[in-house]
């Protein structure tokens, strides 16, 4: 094979099948699509993050001791879901952001419910409590040897979910509070610095690393969960964000969200684009008009024509395009005029042919349901062109002829004595007998006729 052949069967090939190609590309981009658009939670701390730092065994664990989850992403929705369960207990998951401040005074009047207060840092502890009744002691590390790493709940612990843990193992923050407290991790001055302290908010811990996918087998960690976020059958998940703490006045527009790196990228796009359109736009020279090289006979043209209709089963269409075709002819060959009506061209093929009129305006006037039927059809409209033209033919040929003259009878009262013999060859030449048959170019006119 070629490289032409080759190259010829390739490009057939994708005229096939560029539909099918075509539809496929779409589906992988469109699958692409959305596999890029899903949301999956990757967030610290995500309820449905499966990867170490996210807390879906945790939420798998709630969900398998019957607690329903309603997460909250704004103080808003945190509102109506504390309005639409009135007995759910709440949990609030502070990552450096806090609520706003209208949430932050609910809470400072006191909880009607359970509360649980998650915060590894002094953020959400110096908003939320002005007057420092609770306040950020520093950080547990968490690591190093067991006995260093492991927080105890210690003998003057009486929260419950606490006495019912015993021990913690897992970095996070220490808090004084004039409450009582768990997990103590130091102690000074000041007082005990521990983990899980109570507060008039609600309980405030410090290590949310311990509930992570990561730390939630250690020692008493799982417990603790349990213990503080089963409680009650339904449970608000409250993740403050930072758009909470902004007013009206502080949106910003869609375009400061962007990085720096995309306006430059823009133009830069745009001016490839522009380049683009000019060099596929340009015309080298002035349109230089050509004489095709090559003559298309008609027979390919009709041919071509034939295959379009075949590959679209077009059967109603090709069956007019015979009928049309076979009456044109018939009207030629009849000589009926430029424009005969259709009845007129049916009569006088009828009567030409010798058939019943009746039976040829039902062969014009039949239409084929599939091929099989078409191929009949063509194969029937040609054996009346055939038998029309052969009877035309025949009465032209038979108008044409001239008979020949019969031999005067001899006369009775001419001499019978013998005279000279006759020349064959002077009586040929002076009486050259008369053909009775057309002449070859008389033949030749009636075959064009």
């Amino acid at each position: 094979m070629t490289t032409a052949t080759l190259g010829s069967a390739v490009r057939s090939g994708f005229q096939r099948w560029q539909f099918w190609l075509l539809l496929l590309v779409l589906g992988l981009l469109s699958v692409m699509l959305v596999q890029a658009m899903a949301e999956e939670d990757m967030d610290r701390y995500g309820l449905e993050n499966t990867s170490l730092d996210g807390y879906a065994a945790l939420a798998q664990v709630l969900a398998d001791q019957g607690v329903t989850l309603h997460p909250a992403t704004s103080a808003q929705t945190a509102e109506e879901l504390m309005q639409q369960h009135p007995e759910a207990a709440l949990a609030v998951l502070s990552r450096g952001d806090v609520p706003d401040e209208e949430f932050l005074e609910r809470l400072r009047q006191g909880p009607d419910r359970p509360v649980v207060l998650l915060d590894e840092s002094a953020q959400l502890v110096s908003a939320l409590f002005l007057e420092a009744e609770v306040s950020y002691a520093g950080a547990h590390a968490g690591g190093g040897p067991m006995e260093e790493a492991t927080l105890e709940a210690g003998a003057q612990c009486s929260i419950p979910a606490a006495v019912t843990a015993q021990d913690l193992r897992a970095p996070g923050a220490l808090f004084y509070s004039e409450g009582p407290g768990c997990f103590t991790g130091f102690e000074d001055g000041t007082g005990p610095a521990q983990a899980l302290v109570e507060t008039p908010a609600g309980l405030l811990f410090g290590a949310p690393e311990a509930f992570s996918n990561h730390d939630i087998t250690q020692v008493g960690n799982a417990a603790l969960a349990l213990s503080l976020f089963g409680e009650r059958e339904e449970l608000i998940w409250y993740t403050p964000m930072g758009l909470d703490a902004l007013g009206a006045e502080d949106w910003a527009s869609p375009t400061e969200l962007l990085p720096g790196w995309v306006f430059p990228l823009a133009w830069w796009l745009l001016l490839c684009a522009l380049v683009l359109m000019l060099v596929m736009g340009r015309r080298p020279g002035p349109v230089v008009g050509e004489p095709l090289p090559v003559r298309v006979p008609g027979a390919e043209t009709a041919e071509g024509r034939g295959r379009m209709y075949q590959s679209a089963n077009a059967v109603e269409a090709s069956a007019q395009t015979l009928r049309s075709a076979h009456l044109i002819r018939l009207a030629r060959l009849l000589r009926l005029g430029s424009a005969p009506a259709e009845s007129s061209i049916l009569e006088a093929a009828a009567r030409q042919v010798r058939r019943d009129p009746a039976e040829v305006a039902e062969l014009f006037g039949r239409r084929p349901r599939n091929n099989a039927e078409l191929v009949a059809y063509a194969q029937a409209l040609g054996t009346l062109e055939a038998d029309a033209e052969h009877a035309v033919l025949t009465a032209h040929t038979r108008s044409r002829t001239v008979p020949a003259r019969p031999e005067a009878p001899p006369d009775p009262a001419a001499d019978p004595s013998p005279g000279p013999a006759a020349d064959p060859l002077s009586d040929f030449q002076q009486n050259p007998p008369r053909n009775t048959q057309p002449d070859s170019q008389q033949g030749k006119n009636s075959s064009n006729d």
